[in-house]
C-alpha cells in the first residue's frame, strides 16, 4: 500500500518554482534498497539463529538408562555480521530530500551481539539427545555503534541428534540430526519524527546436520555441517516529511517481500560449516566456536559456559 502525501509531481513543480535545492527522492530506488535488505535478513537470521546452540559433543549421552544420567544446560553469548548495504542505499536516497532530513547511517560492517539460554538432554532407552534454545537481542538503542537506530531480535527453537557412532576410546562421536528454529524480530532507523525506515521479519527455518566430536583428556574438537532451508517474510515501511516555506511534504511508503521453501528450493539452501572445541573441567564445559555459510560468506560465532554430567 502507498500512500502519499502530496504526489511527486506537485513537489516537484512546487520544489522548482520556489528555488529550494530539495531532491524528490526515487521511490524505486528506496524500495530496491529495503527488498536488497530483506535477502540480506533471509540469509543471516538462520545462521545467527543455528549458531546459538552448538554443543561440542556429537552426542551427549543417555539420560536414562545411564550412571550419571546425562544432561546440561547453560548460556551462551555471540555476534551475528550483517550487512546493511541495502538499508544504507534506502537512507541515503531518503536523505537526498535535503530540508534539513538526516537519518543516520547504519555502520557498513555490522556486528550485533547475541545471548542464549539452552539445554540439552539425553534419550531415554534409545541413543539420541534432544535440546532447546532461546536467543534474544533486547530492543535496545544502538547508539553506541554510531548510528540512530533500534533493534529487537528473538529466536526460539530445538533440535535432536541420533548418534551413528557412539564413540570410545579411539572411535569418535558421529551423529545425524534435524532442526527447527523460529526468529522474529524489528529494525528501525529514525531521524525524529521527520522520517524513518523500519523493517520487521518473521522467519521459520528447518535444517539437517551432521557432526563428529573427539575428546582428548580435557578438550573436545569438533566439526559439522548444516543444510539450511527457510520461510521468511519481511515488512518494510518508510516515511519522510520535510517542512518547506510553512509547507509540509513528503511521502509514507510500506510493502513487504517473502520466501517460501518453494523458491527455487535449490538455490535456497544454505550450506554452513561449523566448529570449534571445548574445555571440560569436572563438569563445567567452556565451548569456543564458529560457523560460515559457504554460499554467502556469512559469519558467526559464541563463546558458551554451561554444566554438564
Amino acid at each position: 500500500m502507498v500512500k502519499k502525501i502530496i504526489t511527486a509531481v506537485i513537489m516537484g513543480a512546487f520544489l522548482t518554482g520556489a528555488g529550494f535545492a530539495q531532491h524528490i527522492p526515487n521511490t524505486d530506488v528506496i524500495s530496491a534498497g529495503l527488498n536488497e535488505f530483506s535477502e540480506e535478513l533471509f540469509n543471516t537470521v538462520p545462521n545467527t539463529a543455528l549458531q546459538q546452540g552448538v554443543w561440542s559433543d556429537a552426542w551427549i549421552g543417555k539420560l536414562f538408562p545411564s550412571v550419571p544420567p546425562h544432561f546440561g544446560a547453560g548460556v551462551t553469548v555471540g555476534f551475528a555480521k550483517l550487512d546493511p548495504a541495502g538499508l544504507n542505499k534506502t537512507i541515503d536516497e531518503l536523505n537526498s530530500a535535503g530540508g534539513g532530513l538526516e537519518i543516520p547511517d547504519v555502520p557498513g560492517s555490522l556486528v550485533l551481539p547475541t545471548l542464549t539460554f539452552d539445554a540439552r538432554i539425553g534419550g531415554v532407552f534409545f541413543p539420541f539427545d534432544a535440546g532447546i534454545s532461546i536467543m534474544k537481542i533486547p530492543t535496545v538503542t544502538m547508539n553506541m555503534f554510531g548510528a540512530g537506530f533500534e533493534i529487537d531480535f528473538f529466536t526460539v527453537g530445538g533440535s535432536i541428534r541420533v548418534p551413528v557412532l557412539q564413540g570410545n576410546v579411539v572411535l569418535p562421536k558421529v551423529s545425524v540430526g534435524a532442526g527447527f528454529m523460529y526468529s522474529t524480530g524489528t529494525l528501525t532507523a529514525m531521524a525524529d519524527d521527520t522520517a524513518y525506515v523500519s523493517t520487521a521479519f518473521d522467519s521459520k527455518v528447518v535444517y539437517l546436520e551432521a557432526q563428529v566430536s573427539k575428546t582428548f583428556l580435557v578438550v573436545t574438537p569438533f566439526l559439522g555441517l548444516r543444510a539450511i532451508v527457510s520461510s521468511a517474510k519481511n515488512d518494510w515501511a518508510w516515511k519522510y516529511n520535510i517542512a518547506i516555506g510553512g509547507y509540509t511534504a513528503g511521502q509514507e511508503v510500506s510493502g513487504s517481500t517473502t520466501r517460501t521453501l518453494g523458491d527455487n528450493f535449490a538455490d535456497t539452501i544454505q550450506p554452513q560449516l561449523f566448529g570449534g572445541l571445548s574445555l571440560n573441567l569436572a563438569i563445567v564445559q567452556t565451548t569456543l566456536s564458529a560457523s560460515w555459510d559457504m554460499r554467502n560468506n556469512i559469519w558467526g560465532g559464541n563463546l558458551s559456559l554451561r554444566v554438564k554430567i
